[in-house]
């Protein structure tokens, strides 16, 4: 009435052995899987059609099975039908990660199978060889992505250090107004932070990845297929001979307006220059008038007595030597005989207490 320990042990047997074809069959709808799939990819098959198959299998009975290997059948057709397109996008891939990675001339011609033209030579074989060619180079970009990061910012702030310096020249920029001067100011001063602060700082990165990249790989960083701590000391000898040029250009300037001014002469260079006619006062020119009173000043009456003397033919006031003590001369006339002669009477200069005797005080 009991199970037996044989029939026990068949049993156990048995759903071993069924355990063991589950799991050969999940390993082979596996690798079928993943082989339709890369197939539907590189064949372009259509997304409904992808849909369409993984919606018509089910479970992991026989039938699930043999519609995978038809369907993998019919994809091994359709690629051995396709083949030579399919080399030729597997090479055009392959050009862009040249080119992507900076590949030189040796390296390019290490790949044998790019050479080969002959499209009746075209094998799965050969596929393949493109396939893990074009792995290889995708591992190569992921390294370099880093540093190709750091040198495209770079060179987009090289880039905008000129545009600064044109921006510098142009001062029509500066006669905007209201928000869009207030956005050249803005974007101006963003542009010169990023000179100051983010080029050194790139560069100092650079040059410190790039020589490790040397040691590490035994081959130089290329950049647009130029090692590019080559391409890093050009720009800055060019810099440094750009500025060189445009501080002589600007000296040059200043020694031309220089000379211009001096051409110029005082009256354009804003000097004062009296009017015809007129004397400016305090000149060591103008200070004595002739026959004047001596002190500096325009007095039309001080010559008067000595314009009548003249006039009469008595003795000049020069070589008049007989004074009295005061400066009174007894041989000029009066105040009184200067009026009669239709002339203004004049008036002698005023004379110290020191030099007045009895003379003065008949002057006065």
């Amino acid at each position: 009435t009991g199970i037996t320990s044989r029939a026990l042990g068949d049993l156990t047997e048995r759903v071993a052995e069924l355990n063991g074809e589950k799991r050969r069959r999940k390993a082979r709808l596996g690798e079928m899987g993943a082989e339709i799939a890369t197939l539907w990819e590189k064949l372009h098959v259509p997304d409904h059609e992808q849909r369409a198959f993984a919606e018509s299998v089910k479970g992991l009975g026989m039938d699930t099975i043999q519609k995978g290997e038809d369907e993998l059948r019919r994809l091994l057709d359709l690629k051995a039908a396709m083949m030579g397109r399919l080399i030729d996008e597997a090479r055009e891939q392959i050009e862009l990660l040249w080119k992507e990675t900076s590949a030189t001339d040796s390296q390019r011609a290490g790949f044998k199978g790019f050479a080969l033209k002959d499209e009746s030579q075209y094998t799965d074989e050969l596929l393949s060889e493109h396939d893990s060619y074009i792995q290889y180079l995708q591992r190569r970009y992921e390294q370099m992505q880093p540093i190709l990061k750091v040198i495209e910012k770079r060179e987009e702030i090289i880039k905008e250090r000129m545009e600064y310096e044109e921006l510098q020249k142009d001062p029509t920029r500066l006669q905007q107004r209201g928000s869009a001067l207030t956005k050249q100011l803005m974007r101006e001063e963003k542009i010169a932070r990023r000179i100051k602060k983010d080029l050194p700082k790139a560069t100092s990165y650079l040059e410190r990845k790039l020589r490790d990249w040397k040691k590490s790989n035994d081959e130089h960083f290329l950049y647009n297929g130029e090692v590019y701590l080559d391409i890093m000391s050009r720009q800055e000898e060019e810099w440094h001979e750009y500025k060189d040029k445009e501080m002589q250009l600007k000296l040059r300037k200043r020694q031309e307006e220089k000379v211009a001014a001096s051409n110029r002469g005082p009256s354009d260079s804003g000097y004062y220059k009296p009017l015809p006619g007129k004397k400016r006062s305090g000149t060591g020119a103008n200070t004595t008038h002739r026959g004047g009173s001596g002190d500096g000043t325009n007095n039309p009456l001080a010559d008067a007595g000595n314009r009548t003397n003249r006039d009469r033919g008595g003795p000049s006031r020069a070589k008049s030597r007989g004074r009295a003590p005061g400066g009174f001369d007894p041989s000029k006339p009066s105040l009184a005989g200067a009026a009669g002669n239709g002339r203004a009477p004049s008036r002698s200069r005023p004379v110290s207490r020191g030099r007045m005797g009895m003379g003065a005080s008949s002057f006065r």
